[in-house]
Formats: C-alpha cells, structure tokens, sequence
C-alpha cells in the first residue's frame, strides 16, 4: 500500500494539496466554491502529513493506517460531492459504501484481533461497526439545504454574501424570541461535535499507551479547529468534512477496541457526546426568556455541558479500565 513509505505519502499529501490551491488560484474560482476544495483538502493533509512525518503507520489494514485510509478517501469522495452538488440520497449512499469499506480495512485486516474469534464474535463486530456508523454519520450529516438556494449561484457572489449576512443578522436579531431561537444556541455544532470526539478519543488511547492514535486524534483534532476557525467553516459544514472525519473516527475508535478489549466500555460513554446534543434544546426550553443575555449565556452554558460531561465520564471510565488492565496484566 502506498502508505507503507511514510516520506511518499507527506509529498504525496502536500503536492495534492499545493495542486488544489493553485487549481482554484488559476481557474479564478468563485470564493465559494475554492473554499470548499481547500477545506476538502486541509482537512486530510493536516491529519495525514503530521503522522506520516512522524513515520506513520506501517500498514493501511487495521490499526491506525485504517482510520489514516478512510480519512483521505471520505475527504477526497466528500469534496467530489460538494464541488458537484449532489444530492443527499447519492452522498448517503458514498457514506454507506465507505462505512462497510472502513469495516472491512479495519475487522477483516489480518492483523485484527477479531482473526482468531469465532464467527458468532466476527458477525457481532460487524453489526455493531455498521450500526453504530450509520447512525453515527445520520446524526452528523451536512444540511443539504443550503445547496438548494437559487441565489447562492457561482455568477452572484456578492448576492450570495448578502443573502447569508441577511439571514446571520435576521438569526441573531431573533434570539431572544423564544425558546426556539434558544434550543439552536444551546444546540451543539456539528463541528464541534466531531472536536469533541477527537479529543475524547485521544484521551482514550492516551489512557491505554496507544501512540499512534494520540498523535492522529490530536493532528485530527488540530484540522477541525483550522475548520472551526476559517471563514465561515461551520455555518458550511460539508460532505468533505462529514466523511473524511466521521469515517475516520469510526476506523480509529474500532482499532482501539479490538487491540484493547477495556476501552469499549469508554467507548460507549463517549457516544453519549453525540446523543446529548439532543438534550440541549429540551433543556433551553426551561431558560427564562425574560432576561435576553441571561439566557443567551445559560444556552452557551448548556450547549458546552453537553459536550463536556461526556467528555469527562469517559475519560474517566478509560482512566479505571486502564488502571484495572495493568494490575490484571
């Protein structure tokens, strides 16, 4: 596999991502839609080059190179998608088609634990790969609606911009009508969401001794805050993120399991991080609307609340079940 050679795949990396920049320079593309390429491409490169030049992984079947295989091919389908548009039914079906590829890079690779199981262990594994990742990448799937915007056409970028700042003053303006406006601010992003998981999926491995998913979760981590933090990143979360990442995620969180049978437990709870961004509108809908900045701040208290305690949990869950595995060992 080509990322065997750890030195290839970093200039293999950079020159796809020098190659992407200079396309959307030469072509004069609109700012929008070069937008979407750079963020199709940093997203992978940040996560992949930072490993590779570290001189990782050894293999792309199983263990890290899985999560670092799923992360440029979910990137690179997913910038496909948002550069020609398409639409939700076709990027689900790509979502799918890389979640049973993820498993299979990933329960079926030689190295596996899951190899020397019997069947009845196999089928279960695959099962709960495949519906924890439906569900996972339902949860955090991209609004497809924004595409379907007449005015955001490549020949009206300066309407466009004005139609988007329109709504963002219209949205703010309308924050303190009622617990509606209130349930969106205390709901948490779809970025911040995968931010979370990052993170609590390299304290996981941190836990346990695994190295190699540190320093990816961490690149990875690192790339959603670039994400996070460019232009207008999250009010534009794509395909090419929700893929990429979540494909990721999926790949790296298994590997960790089947090399350490302790952290599924940890696991589990972390999964609450994507269930409990739920709870933050039911809980905005007992926010006094009385006060506007109160209940502004208390929505923001309550949209971190939910990402945080989870978060917390499972990082002490993963600090118990390493503790009880090293004594056990």
């Amino acid at each position: 596999m080509f990322v065997d050679n750890p030195f290839i795949l970093a200039i293999l990396v950079s020159g796809i991502i020098a190659a992407v920049l200079m396309l959307a320079l030469w072509l004069g593309l609109d700012r929008a839609v070069a937008r979407r390429l750079v963020l199709g491409a940093i997203i992978p490169a940040v996560a992949v080059a930072v490993p590779a030049a570290i001189g990782l992984p050894e293999t792309a079947r199983g263990g890290i190179g899985a999560a670092l295989l799923m992360l440029v091919l979910g990137g690179v389908c997913g910038a496909i998608l948002d550069f020609a548009k398409l639409s939700e039914r076709i990027s689900l079906i790509v979502a799918v088609l890389l979640v049973i590829l993820g498993a299979w890079l990933v329960l079926a690779a030689p190295v596996s634990g899951l190899s020397y199981h019997p069947f009845a262990v196999k089928l279960l594994a695959w099962l709960a790969f495949l519906i924890v990742g439906a569900t996972f990448l339902w949860v955090t799937r991209p609004d497809f609606s924004e595409d379907e915007d007449p005015s955001a056409t490549s020949g009206k970028g300066k309407k466009t911009k004005a139609t988007r700042a329109t709504k963002a003053k219209t949205a703010k303006s309308a924050s303190t009508d009622g617990p509606l406006d209130l349930a969106i601010i205390a709901k948490p992003g779809p970025v911040a969401v995968l931010m979370t998981l990052a993170l609590g999926q390299g304290i996981i491995a941190d836990q346990f001794g695994l190295r190699d998913h540190v320093v990816f979760q961490a690149a990875l981590w690192i790339a959603l805050v670039v994400a996070l933090v460019s232009e207008k990143a999250a009010p534009q979360y794509r395909v090419a993120v929700w893929l990429g990442v979540v494909s990721a995620l999926m790949a790296s969180a298994a590997a960790v399991m089947i090399s350490m049978p302790a952290s599924c437990v940890s696991f589990a709870v972390l999964l609450l991080v994507v269930s409990a961004g739920r709870a933050g509108p039911r809980l905005a809908a007992h926010i006094p609307a009385g006060n506007p900045a109160q209940a502004v701040i208390l929505g923001s208290v309550i949209r971190f609340g939910v990402l945080a305690l989870p978060l917390i949990m499972a990082a002490l869950v993963a600090y118990v079940g390493a503790q009880m595995a090293g004594t056990i060992s």
